[in-house]
Order: C-alpha cells, then structure tokens, then sequence
C-alpha cells in the first residue's frame, strides 16, 4: 500500500529539484541526524521543512526511520554555512581535510547551479529575442494596417457625400 507524503508548504510539490534533503545534508556536512533535530529546536533561523516523503526501502541508504525531511535549497545552505563557519571555530586543524571534502562537494553543486543558471539565462534571452522581433513585425504591421483603414473610411466618406 503506498504511504502519502507530509507537506507542510505545499508550493513546492513538483519542484522536488529546489528542495534539499536530510541525508543530502548529512552526506555534505558529516552531522548526523540527531544535528538536524537539534537544529529544529535550538536555532530560530533554521529554515521550515517543506515536507517528509517516503523512503525508497529498497535503497540501501543512510539513517533510520521511514521518512525523509526536505528543506528548500536556497534557504537552508546558508543556515548550514552559517552552521559550518560557527563549527570551525571550535575545530582543531586535523579537521581541514574534512572540511575540505564539504566545502569541495558544494563547490560542485554550485557549479552546476551557475551553469544551470547561464543555461536558463541564454534561453530567456532568445525567447526574448524572438518577441521583441515579433512585437515590432506586428507594430509595422499595425501602421500599415491604420494607414489603410483611414483611407478606405476616407474614400466611403468622399463616396457618401458624392452621392447625395
């Protein structure tokens, strides 16, 4: 029997690519779950959960329990820098090398959202291209087509009158 997700903001279902799970989280951070319950009731600032959603229990995936909790991206890798940036001030240097492997995974997402980005942008602007084009195609047309009706309701005027 198939189990029905949480949400708790609904504007977000079907935009699954901005949201950000916990095991997302504790794969690019090293916290652990108990972190991320911790976080809900100690920092104000953390961002709302979007919702939980079913794990796929024939994936051999990290942590307990059957549902997954999903933040929105952008929201919630600040908070973790935020999160990252207190915890090294606490941290001996032996912890650089894992520093280094969280800071390089989110180097790549990022990569990737910037060229995802570039990409959207080269495609919004050629579809713009295409309707400023259109627009002034349709204003010459417009022009043309004023210029027509004034001068056939001229020459029914010029008729009328003739003709009385």
């Amino acid at each position: 029997m198939p189990r029905d997700d949480e949400w708790y903001r609904e504007e977000y279902k079907g935009r699954e690519e901005e949201l950000i799970s916990s095991e997302e989280i504790l794969e690019m951070t090293g916290y652990t779950r108990g972190a991320l319950t911790k976080w809900k009731s100690r920092h104000e600032d953390m961002p709302k959960e979007v919702c939980k959603k079913w794990r796929d229990t024939s994936a051999q995936k990290r942590g307990h329990g059957a549902l997954d909790s999903y933040w929105v991206r952008d929201e919630m890798l600040p908070f973790l820098e935020k999160r990252l940036e207190l915890a090294q001030v606490h941290r001996a240097e032996d912890d650089r090398d894992s520093r280094y492997a969280i800071v390089s995974v989110r180097l790549r997402e990022d990569t990737a959202k910037l060229a995802w980005i570039a990409e959207q942008e080269t495609s919004l602007k050629t579809a713009l291209s295409k309707l400023r084009e259109e627009r002034e195609q349709i204003q010459d047309r417009l022009v043309d087509d004023r210029r027509f009706v004034a001068a056939y309701e001229r020459e029914n005027q010029q008729e009328k009158k003739e003709s009385l």
